[in-house]
């Protein structure tokens, strides 16, 4: 009687500490990706959650072990879609071209927008932010776990374009890569600079429409 008990209260309390770290989570990542790291206050973000700061530090210790674990528990899912995406495309294919890796990377992007509108923004915001210089240390860590996924991306495309050395391949990926990102976070930089609307980045498949051959056209430029 008393096991049975005690095993109600545990996982009673189990619950209670799931629930916790997923409005601390939810919150987090919408402040991370509004505001940015630096610019996001734990005291808001704490009263929006209602939970207190107590709580944030027993679960995550720490503001950049939570800002890393918001963006584990986005990016995790994107890249493993992105990696069957291109798997997939490589398989179909007996010769992959550099077009078909941007359109399966593009692909998963227009999936998050019609399957989950608000997380996909968040998503590429949340990428978009880690090529700032700013974000170098956490930029350097999520590196260090995605190391593996990298070299195969980076595999595929040096296949994708032969007539290229190994080092342009790699910058050209990681423009290629920041561009894309960059375009579906929809962050308006242009609103900042113009004083009207020059194009409408709200629209996930326009911009797919304009970027997939100017980044294509990048990539396999001689």
């Amino acid at each position: 009687m008393f096991q049975t008990l005690v095993l109600i209260v545990l996982n009673a309390m189990s619950q209670i500490d799931s629930l916790t770290i997923e409005k601390i989570l939810i919150t987090a990542e919408e402040h991370f990706a509004v505001h940015g790291y630096f610019a996001t206050s734990m005291r808001q973000l704490t009263r929006e959650a209602e939970v207190n700061v107590a709580a944030v530090h027993y679960h995550f210790g720490s503001k950049d072990s939570l800002f890393l674990a918001v963006l584990k528990r986005r990016i995790a899912p994107f890249v493993a879609m992105v990696l069957d995406n291109m798997q997939q495309k490589i398989e179909q294919k007996q010769l992959v071209k550099a077009e078909d890796l941007v359109q399966a990377f593009v692909d998963v992007c227009l999936f998050y927008a019609r399957e989950y509108e608000r997380g996909a923004v968040l998503v590429t915001r949340l990428v978009s932010r880690l090529m700032l210089d700013e974000y170098k240390t956490f930029r350097e860590q999520l590196a260090q776990e995605y190391v593996d996924v990298i070299e195969k991306i980076l595999h595929w495309f040096e296949q994708a374009l032969p007539h290229l050395d190994k080092e342009t391949v790699r910058w050209r990926m990681h423009i290629a890569l920041s561009t894309l990102f960059n375009s579906f976070a929809g962050n308006d930089v242009l609103k900042a600079l113009a004083r009207r609307e020059w194009v409408n980045a709200k629209n996930p498949e326009q911009v797919a429409r304009f970027v997939v051959p100017f980044v294509v056209a990048g990539l396999t430029a001689p």
